[in-house]
């Protein structure tokens, strides 16, 4: 590992240092970094310098920290490169645009995911979504109950395209704020209408009918999108 520093941000140095050796080869997924205390001798820094490098690695997802145990180094994943750009995004959702860009990706991900499904028909899916579906019903007018049915329905969706990265980034979408609750005094007669274009996902996934799931899911995030735009 190269221990000599120039003139950067010594914690972002000693970080760049760390992640190079990672990447290398020479700390693998599962094997111990130097204790703190090693690496302030190493790099000739103080102890806050590298306990700033190593909480961003772990924010990066490349170390898991515990108290009183040397880093340990993790295998990156995609969830962990979601969670690295998390600030980064939530600054640029406070522009409307942007936001608006970032909700039409959500629903490129999840139109891409109704059609993926139709074309499959695979039974077990399409149990999940039944089952999904049946929580929505059931939670109809709990605000916060048919939030997380309403979200749940939409993970397993996007679940079908069995592809980690697509559910890493359709998940931070979510929870980066890309998710419209259905609030205000008419939440029952919301509640119901968002049932039933789940209901036609449901039923064009189910006749192997992409196009039709993909306009349906399409009409249904476009009717809240717009909803939301006009709050």
């Amino acid at each position: 590992m190269e221990t000599s520093l120039g003139r950067i941000r010594l914690s972002e140095q000693i970080e760049e240092s760390i992640l190079s050796a990672i990447r290398s080869g020479e700390f693998p997924p599962g094997s111990k970094l130097p204790s703190e205390r090693t690496l302030m001798e190493m790099f000739d820094v103080g102890r806050p310098s590298v306990k700033e490098a190593l909480l961003m690695l772990e924010r990066k997802g490349f170390v898991r920290l515990k108290r009183g145990v040397a880093p340990v180094v993790v295998a990156p994943t995609p969830k962990g490169a979601m969670n690295a750009i998390g600030d980064m995004v939530s600054a640029m959702l406070a522009d409307s645009a942007r936001r608006s860009e970032f909700y039409d990706l959500r629903i490129i991900l999840e139109t891409a995911a109704a059609m993926e499904a139709a074309r499959r028909r695979d039974d077990d899916d399409i149990a999940v979504l039944e089952e999904a579906l049946a929580a929505c019903r059931a939670s109809t007018g709990k605000g916060e109950a048919f939030r997380d049915a309403d979200r749940a329905f939409h993970r397993c969706l996007v679940g079908v395209l069995d592809n980690s990265v697509a559910i890493a980034l359709h998940g931070s979408l979510i929870e980066w704020g890309l998710f419209n609750p259905e609030l205000g005094p008419k939440v029952q007669r919301i509640h119901t209408r968002v049932v039933a274009q789940h209901a036609q996902i449901l039923e064009a996934i189910r006749a192997g009918d992409a196009l039709g799931a993909a306009d349906a899911l399409r009409t249904h995030l476009f009717t809240r999108k717009d909803a939301a735009e006009g709050e």
